[in-house]
């Protein structure tokens, strides 16, 4: 059967997942693309797979370890619901996994992101904190990691990390995070070359357009990226040379 109406109930459901506010009443996510597909940990966690009707024998090789539900759309209606300009065809519904506390970190480095706002970025800095060996990523009111946006940005990372959400205040005041040195990124700290880290650390990512918060940047130990002829860059860039460079310079 090909489902060609966008009334459809299952459909509808699929176009909830777009905004926050579905995706928080449900506990589900899109996830869309077959490189992201392939590298779901968790076959159970998938409900349905919506696929594009003339690509939809092409993903059977894909979809043998999955049980879940597969829905066909006429391409003209997977075309409509898709949150990408060119869509691959296929998107899978997924439950949202259990997000950590504050209280249950203890990893030796952990990435935060401070009310960073773009989507996008949010993704990319999980991705390269997963790359760069980083298992937990704590998220101060930031954009939603689970967005379609973020989820693809985030080029399977989302699978990868675990997440935890708490407010500033939840953040400071953690028995948890006080063991760690909680590292800030700023134009007047020291230089992140020569700087180097012992025991743990939370290295903080602030907003694109405010940077790390005032309050934690109070507590902070400040480091700055040296630039020739520019001022600043792109927060998931920043994340990304710090993260790299803060492992090649920890003491051991």
């Amino acid at each position: 059967m090909v489902i060609t109406s966008i009334s459809n109930e299952k459909v509808k459901f699929f176009r909830s997942l777009s905004d926050s506010k579905g995706r928080k009443a449900s506990g589900c996510y899109i996830a869309e693309g077959a490189n992201l597909i392939k590298d779901i940990p968790d076959p159970a966690s998938v409900r349905f797979f919506f696929l594009k009707e003339s690509k939809a024998e092409s993903f059977a090789g894909l979809l043998e370890r999955f049980s879940a539900e597969r829905i066909v759309l006429s391409d003209a209606l997977f075309d409509r619901i898709s949150d990408t300009v060119s869509p691959a065809g296929i998107a899978a519904v997924l439950e949202m996994p259990r997000s950590s506390d504050i209280s249950e970190i203890n990893e030796d480095k952990v990435i935060v992101l401070d009310h960073v706002a773009d989507a996008g970025n949010v993704g990319a800095v999980l991705r390269t904190a997963v790359a760069a060996g980083y298992q937990k990523a704590v998220m101060i009111e930031c954009a939603d990691p689970f967005s379609p946006k973020a989820v693809r940005a985030s080029m399977s990372a989302i699978f990868k990390i675990d997440l935890c959400f708490c407010d500033r205040k939840s953040f400071l005041c953690s028995k948890n995070i006080k063991k760690y040195v909680i590292i800030v990124l700023d134009m007047l700290g020291e230089s992140i070359f020569t700087y180097k880290p012992q025991g743990k650390f939370a290295l903080v990512v602030g907003n694109e357009a405010h940077g790390v918060s005032e309050e934690i940047k109070a507590v902070g130990q400040k480091l700055s990226i040296p630039m020739t002829s520019m001022e600043s860059l792109n927060a998931a860039v920043s994340a990304g040379v710090a993260m790299y460079l803060l492992e090649s310079n920890r003491i051991k």
